[in-house]
């Protein structure tokens, strides 16, 4: 059984009479990258902020590194949120030196390295930098900060094509290191086809389907309207038809054909959970 960094069970959480999460359970594993996946609206950001702590769920269990979370281990992780929120009149200087005295395993090398490479000034103040240029400053802090923990809403947004690989291969490679994983919640699905390990799609506040990039391929198959693939149809996906099923008919779809299918199809399913959850 894989040791879990992340481990979500059964969290609701109410904005007064509204239900946004509803019984929500899912795991991470230590060096992987895990994917958010769902529409506007779906639940994604609200599920981040309780896994970091600005929220509190109303009912459930959250745990990091193998306890129930509490603020102590807040240096082990670090945010990157959508909104990209920014101190007025902070320089990227402030910003640094803030970072490095709020996380104790801060490496100002690889900081260096993005500072140069993107030629940030460090003495402007950040709320005058470019959206992407925003999204990089941000992207360095977290990536910096020596985290064994990062969550991650929407971090390619506003980037340049050349800029979003460069920031694919880094969250790779900061995985790479021992007992790091990754969360991200994105819109950008072919992305996280490339970089995640597992993920789990959010609906209307449940997730409807959890599992590995690569089992979630082997069990389902994509066919056309008028071919015969035993199973169980999850949805359409254009003129094709996604199918739940075990046998070799038809051809493997991708992580994108996979999510439109449970966003937008015919049924839901229990949730899937991997075997070792």
């Amino acid at each position: 059984m894989a040791e879990k960094i992340v481990n979500v069970r059964n969290i609701v959480k109410k904005f007064g009479e509204k239900v946004v999460l509803n019984n929500i359970s899912f795991s991470v594993n230590y060096g992987e990258i895990f994917g958010l996946i769902g529409p506007n609206g779906a639940g994604k950001t609200t599920t981040l902020r309780c896994l970091y702590g600005d929220l509190f769920p109303d009912r459930g269990e959250i745990e990091i590194f193998g306890n129930k979370f509490d603020q102590n281990k807040k240096d082990r992780i670090a945010v990157l949120t959508e909104s990209r929120i920014s101190f007025s009149k902070f320089r990227g200087e402030d910003y640094r030196r803030l970072w490095s005295m709020l996380y104790p395993k801060w490496n100002e090398e690889i900081f260096n390295n993005f500072i140069m490479h993107y030629n940030l000034d460090l003495r402007e103040r950040v709320e005058n930098y470019s959206a992407g240029m925003r999204v990089v400053m941000n992207l360095a802090l977290t990536i910096s900060s020596g985290a064994e923990l990062l969550i991650l809403d929407e971090p390619t947004l506003n980037l340049d094509p050349v800029i979003k690989t460069d920031a694919l291969r880094v969250f790779k490679d900061f995985v790479k290191e021992e007992n790091r994983s990754i969360v991200i919640s994105s819109h950008e699905i072919y992305e996280l086809e490339e970089i995640a390990d597992a993920f789990a799609i959010i609906k209307e506040g449940r997730i409807i389907y959890t599992d590995t990039v690569d089992e979630a391929k082997s069990k389902h198959r994509i066919g056309g309207r008028n071919e015969k693939i035993s199973g169980t149809i999850v949805g359409t996906v254009g003129d094709e038809i996604l199918y739940r099923t075990d046998k070799d008919e038809g051809r493997y779809p991708t992580l994108m054909e996979i999510s439109i299918a449970y966003i937008q199809g015919q049924r839901q399913f229990a949730p899937f959970e991997r075997s070792d959850f």
